[in-house]
C-alpha cells in the first residue's frame, strides 16, 4: 500500500469516466446523494426565450426517470467509485420509441451486485413521456460493477444488442427480439482473460466495421490496472481521497472482429492495437482521412491520446503525435476523458473534441483534410470558455437545427464531496452553441441546466 507523503497526491485534477453510448438529444445527469446518484433525462428542444436580454436558441427541460445510481462510495476511495453510470438511448423493441438503459455499480470491493439497488436498469418508453422499468423481464440486471455501454446490432438480425463494460468483467447481451436479452459473453468469445495484464477494467466500447465486411466489430476501451487489495492511500487534510492515475499501471485496449453470426476473434495483437498500453477513458470512431477505412481516437488519462489509423487488411498504426492530436496545444498531459469525432465545421471531414478537468480545457481539433489536425481550441473560444469546467462526456449534435453542430458536455469533478471546499466538485452541464463562424458560446443557465442543483455528472 502506498502511503501519503511528499511524493503522493490525491487525484486532485484527474479525469472521470467516459461512458460511450448512443446519444439522441438526451443526457443523463447524476448527483451523489448519500453514496448514490439520481438520474434524469434532459430533453432538448429549440426554445426561443429570453435570458439577460438575449435570445436563447437551445433549452433543455428536466424530465426525471426513477433510477438511482449506486456507486458504493466508501472511505477507502476505491478508484472505480468515480466511474459508475453509463447510459444508452436506443429502441430495444423496435416500436419506434427510444428506450433508456443505465449501467450501475456494485458492492465494493467484491464488485458484486449483492442487492437490487445495484442493478442495471432498462426503461421502456411508453410514448407519452413516461417510462416503465422492464429490467427483470429483459434480463439486464447484470452481475458486476458496470461502467459503460455501447449499442450495436452485431448479428445483423435487426435488433440492437448491448456491450456493457465493467471492472474486471464485461458482458455482451444479445437482443432476442421479444423484449428479452441473453448474456452471450462466453459463447461470443469475449470472456477470455488477459494472461499478461490480468483482469481488465473496461470503461466502454465502440461498435464499428474495421475491415469493411459488413459485420460489426468491437473496440473495447480499457482503463487502469486496478487491484482492490493494493489501492494506494492518498490523503488530503488527513482523509483518503481518490488517487492520481499515475499510481496505477497502464493496460491495452482490445479489438475483436465479428463474423456477423455471433462469434468474435481477438485481433488486438495482430492489428497493432495491443502494443500501445494506455489509460483509456473514451473512444470515438470516424474515417478521418476519407480512405474508406474507419479510424479510432482514444483519450487517455494523464497520458498522450491515441489515434489508430486503419491501414486496411486488419492493421492499425498509432499516429496521434504526427496527426497533432496526442496533446493539447501547450503539449502537456491532461485528464483526457470522453470524446466525439464528427464534422463540426461542415467541411466534410470529421473533427475531434474531447474534455478534461478544470484548467485543462476542452480541446477542439479541426481536421484539415490533409492527414492531420489543427488545434482550434483558442480560436473557437473553447479554451477560454471551458477553463474553469470539468467535463466527462462531450456529444456533437445540432441541437437548434440551424445546420451547425453544437457540443453538449456533462460536467463535474472526479473528487469526492469532501473536496468541495478546495475545488468545484458539483457542476452544471453546458451546451456550447456553434455560432457558424468557427466560434462557440457557452449556454448553462440559459439552456435550463441551472434549474436543478449542480452535481457530479458523468456520461452521456
Amino acid at each position: 500500500m502506498a502511503t501519503w507523503g511528499a511524493e503522493t497526491m490525491p487525484r486532485g485534477k484527474p479525469p472521470g469516466p467516459r461512458f460511450h453510448s448512443h446519444f439522441v438529444k438526451v443526457a443523463r445527469t447524476a448527483s451523489t446523494i448519500g453514496g448514490a446518484a439520481v438520474l434524469a433525462a434532459l430533453l432538448s428542444v429549440p426554445f426561443w426565450g429570453q435570458s439577460r436580454g438575449q435570445a436563447v436558441p437551445i433549452h433543455f427541460s428536466y424530465r426525471p426517470i426513477a433510477f438511482v445510481l449506486n456507486n458504493c462510495e466508501t472511505d477507502i476511495r476505491y478508484a472505480p467509485e468515480t466511474m459508475a453510470g453509463g447510459v444508452a438511448v436506443f429502441d430495444h423493441n423496435n416500436d419506434g420509441r427510444l428506450d433508456v438503459f443505465f449501467t450501475n455499480g456494485a458492492e465494493m470491493p467484491p464488485l458484486k451486485k449483492t442487492s437490487a439497488k445495484y442493478w442495471n436498469r432498462l426503461f421502456r418508453n411508453n410514448g407519452d413521456g413516461t417510462f416503465t422499468d422492464v429490467t427483470e423481464i429483459a434480463g439486464l440486471a447484470g452481475s458486476g460493477y458496470d461502467t459503460g455501454v455501447a449499442v450495436g446490432d452485431y448479428n445483423n438480425d435487426g435488433y440492437e444488442d448491448l456491450f456493457v463494460g465493467g471492472v474486471h468483467h464485461s458482458a455482451l447481451y444479445r437482443n432476442n427480439g421479444d423484449g428479452t436479452f441473453t448474456d452471450v459473453t462466453a459463447q461470443a468469445g469475449l470472456d477470455k482473460p488477459d494472461t499478461e495484464y490480468g483482469p481488465l477494467w473496461s470503461v466502454g466500447g465502440v461498435w464499428l466495421d474495421v475491415n469493411n465486411d459488413g459485420n460489426l466489430d468491437l473496440f473495447v476501451t480499457n482503463y487502469l490496472g486496478w487491484d482492490p487489495n493494493k489501492e494506494p492511500s492518498c490523503l488530503y487534510d488527513g482523509k483518503r481521497e481518490y488517487c492520481h492515475p499515475k499510481y496505477y499501471k497502464s493496460t491495452p485496449d482490445r479489438l475483436y472482429l465479428g463474423d456477423g453470426k455471433g462469434k468474435f476473434t481477438d485481433v488486438s495483437a495482430s492489428s497493432g492495437i495491443r502494443k500501445h498500453p494506455g489509460k483509456g477513458m473514451g473512444a470515438a470512431m470516424a474515417d478521418f482521412d476519407a480512405d474508406g477505412w474507419m479510424d479510432i481516437f482514444v483519450t487517455n488519462d494523464k497520458l498522450a491520446n491515441f489515434l489508430f489509423h486503419n491501414l486496411g487488411r486488419g492493421r492499425f498504426r498509432e499516429i496521434a503525435l504526427e496527426a497533432g492530436v496526442a496533446y493539447p496545444g501547450d503539449g502537456g498531459e491532461v485528464s483526457g476523458m470522453g470524446s466525439d469525432f464528427r464534422d463540426i465545421d461542415n467541411d466534410g471531414y470529421p473533427d475531434i473534441v474531447f474534455v478534461a478537468l478544470p484548467n485543462e480545457t476542452f480541446p477542439l481539433y479541426r481536421n484539415t483534410g490533409k492527414g492531420h489536425f489543427d488545434d482550434a481550441s483558442t480560436r473557437s473560444q473553447l479554451n477560454r470558455l471551458s477553463r474553469p469546467m470539468g467535463g466527462y462526456s462531450p456529444e456533437i449534435y445540432d441541437f437548434d437545427n440551424d445546420g451547425w453542430k453544437d457540443i453538449f458536455v456533462s460536467r463535474g469533478h472526479v473528487e469526492s464531496l469532501n473536496m468541495e471546499g478546495r475545488d468545484q466538485v458539483n457542476q452544471h452541464n453546458t451546451v456550447f452553441r456553434n455560432l457558424a463562424d468557427g466560434t462557440f458560446s457557452a449556454l448553462t443557465g440559459e439552456a435550463g441546466f441551472a434549474t436543478q442543483p449542480a452535481r457530479r455528472h458523468r456520461g452521456t
